[in-house]
């Protein structure tokens, strides 16, 4: 009898250490499953969190996919055929005017323009200014800007900030300044420009009369005073004056010929003039405008007498002078 009640106390004794186990076992499944269930969802965060970010960079990348592919142009993409050196280093902007400043042309020295030597005067000394004739009204689109009148000191009353994003890189801080209406135009062209996958970027624009004359000066004190005249404006002579005239850059070729051999120079060539933009200085015409072959500056006429003067195939100078220009007595 003794025997049979212990038996059965310990049979009762398994039971419990088993169903103890079974709980133990229960317990312990669902453990692991929560812990899995936990892992899975850290996975999946960590999984979206990457999507977002490289969405995000995606779309950063698109918004500024011009000053990625300037940039790989200027540090990958060998120099076009027939290519000149690179242009010496961009002076510092100073902080007053940050919106006048213009990177050192390369050295004319040596360089052809359209068949010329940089050097050559074909004209007549400059006047002593106050013998110049001097425009009247400077806010007319067809005002004529040459070596033998002055703007004086002429300053645009409806200037406007250019877009950053058509600065050219490094300079995106300058503060480039514009007419309003060249500026919109300018817009509308580079966007125009980027659906074909060419980037337009802007290296100089307005410069006011005193940050000319000390620009000038200082090529003067450098090249000499008769070769300066050749590729930088006398104050109160620059087209970069009126507002309206911009220096395209931001490749490896900026201030040279070669920049006219780029898939930016080449586009401006053919299509700048359908947004009221003209190449001031082409090449071969140093007897006629006094500068060397610019292909990087263009100024903005409007766009009806951009296509006027595209038609007619003259030297944007001799089709100004064409036009009627009202001089101060």
């Amino acid at each position: 009898m003794a025997i049979g009640v212990e038996m059965e106390c310990l049979s009762q004794q398994d039971f419990c250490s088993n169903k103890g186990a079974v709980k133990l076992g229960r317990h312990a499944t669902r453990s692991n499953d929560y812990g899995y269930r936990r892992q899975r969802r850290k996975v999946r965060k960590g999984t979206l969190i990457w999507i977002v970010v490289l969405l995000a960079l995606l779309i950063t990348g698109y918004h500024y996919r011009a000053h990625i592919y300037a940039f790989v142009d200027h540090f990958i993409a060998g120099p076009p055929d027939g290519g000149t050196a690179l242009p010496p280093t961009d002076p510092e902007p100073e902080e007053e005017e940050p919106a006048e400043q213009e990177p050192e042309p390369e050295d004319p020295a040596g360089e052809e323009a359209g068949g010329e030597e940089p050097g050559e005067e074909t004209e007549p000394g400059p006047l002593p200014e106050g013998e110049l004739p001097q425009a009247a009204d400077a806010d007319y689109l067809l005002v004529l800007v040459t070596k033998q009148m002055t703007l004086g000191r002429y300053t645009p009353s409806d200037l406007v900030a250019v877009p950053l994003e058509l600065a050219a890189p490094g300079r995106e801080n300058w503060g480039f300044q514009l007419r309003r209406e060249a500026c919109d135009q300018l817009v509308l062209m580079a966007a125009d420009a980027r659906a074909e996958g060419v980037a337009l970027f802007v290296n100089s624009a307005y410069r006011s009369y005193d940050t000319q004359e000390r620009l000038f000066w200082e090529y003067a004190a450098i090249h000499g005073e008769a070769e300066a005249n050749t590729f930088s404006a006398r104050p109160g002579q620059s087209e970069h004056q009126l507002g309206t005239a911009i220096d395209f850059g931001g490749t490896p070729y900026d201030f040279t010929d070669s920049f006219g051999e780029t898939p930016a120079g080449i586009w401006l060539a053919q299509n700048a003039h359908r947004y009221g933009f003209a190449m001031s200085y082409p090449p071969g015409t140093q007897a006629i405008t006094g500068y060397i072959y610019e292909p990087w500056h263009f100024r903005y006429i409007g766009v009806e007498a951009a296509a006027e003067w595209k038609e007619s195939g003259l030297v944007l100078c001799q089709f100004l002078a064409q036009k009627p220009q009202d001089w101060l007595e």
